[in-house]
């Protein structure tokens, strides 16, 4: 039984948001960087406090618990609304791709650091992750695949983007309502303004990326370290076959 009226679910909604965005804000690779490594990532790389250049700036050991932090901002209000909160505690009036939203909007302007945040990549995949993982699948794919094949973190994102924001569309013409969960959660009828959302969000996400696309056009866009390796140990390969 719902114990609130709808004006104060209502608020218990708008605080859900707050705290979205507050946990959004939180800059991990730049606390994580200056506890383990005492050092500032903005002054590092690209200087964003992103996973991207924490991995590049602190090493995998660092960056990948950054990564995954980040992704747990995008997902972590969403799945307490979802599996906690709503229908126990009060009717959630609002469509839990807001609260997702808010958390990027505080990766984007974290209030921790006079409102100059990340590129938002790691919170909306915990956000696709925790409303519609078939695009999160579609998206992880096409993220690795590029990355391998071309090498470069921002083309791979905003690839991934797009698949993303494709997936959305599709899932929102077919999907249906099921009686099971699971199904529901797999293939379920999403709303529109979650497809409008994830668009609005891949938008962002390309616009964070012109100065990747800036360095991509010069030249001077530096490789994953994974590709390099891969092109270092072909380049080795080679090298052996002619002596």
């Amino acid at each position: 039984m719902v114990l609130f009226s709808t004006q104060q679910n209502v608020l218990i909604s708008i605080m859900f948001m707050l705290i979205s965005y507050l946990i959004g804000s939180i800059p991990f690779g730049l606390i994580f960087g200056k506890i383990f490594k005492h050092v500032d990532i903005r002054n590092y790389g690209s200087g964003n406090i992103g996973s991207t250049n924490s991995i590049r700036t602190l090493g995998k050991t660092i960056g990948i618990p950054v990564f995954l932090c980040e992704v747990l901002k995008g997902a972590l209000v969403i799945l307490l609304v979802r599996y906690v909160f709503d229908t126990r505690i009060f009717d959630n009036p609002v469509p839990l791709i807001v609260y997702g939203f808010f958390a990027d909007m505080g990766h984007l302007f974290p209030i921790y650091l006079k409102f100059k945040g990340g590129k938002i990549v790691g919170p909306s995949l915990g956000i696709v992750l925790a409303l519609t993982p078939v695009g999160a699948i579609a998206c992880l794919i096409c993220f690795v695949t590029i990355l391998l094949t071309i090498g470069y973190v921002s083309i791979a994102s905003c690839s991934a983007a797009v698949t993303v924001v494709i997936a959305a569309w599709i899932q929102f013409a077919l999907g249906k309502d099921y009686s099971n969960d699971m199904l529901n959660y797999l293939w379920g009828n999403i709303e529109l303004l979650t497809a409008i959302l994830y668009t609005v969000l891949a938008i962002i996400i390309f616009i964070r990326h012109i100065s990747n696309f800036k360095r991509l056009a010069n030249g001077t866009e530096a490789k994953a370290k994974i590709k390099v390796r891969m092109e270092e140990k072909a380049k080795a390969r080679k090298e052996a076959k002619k002596n």
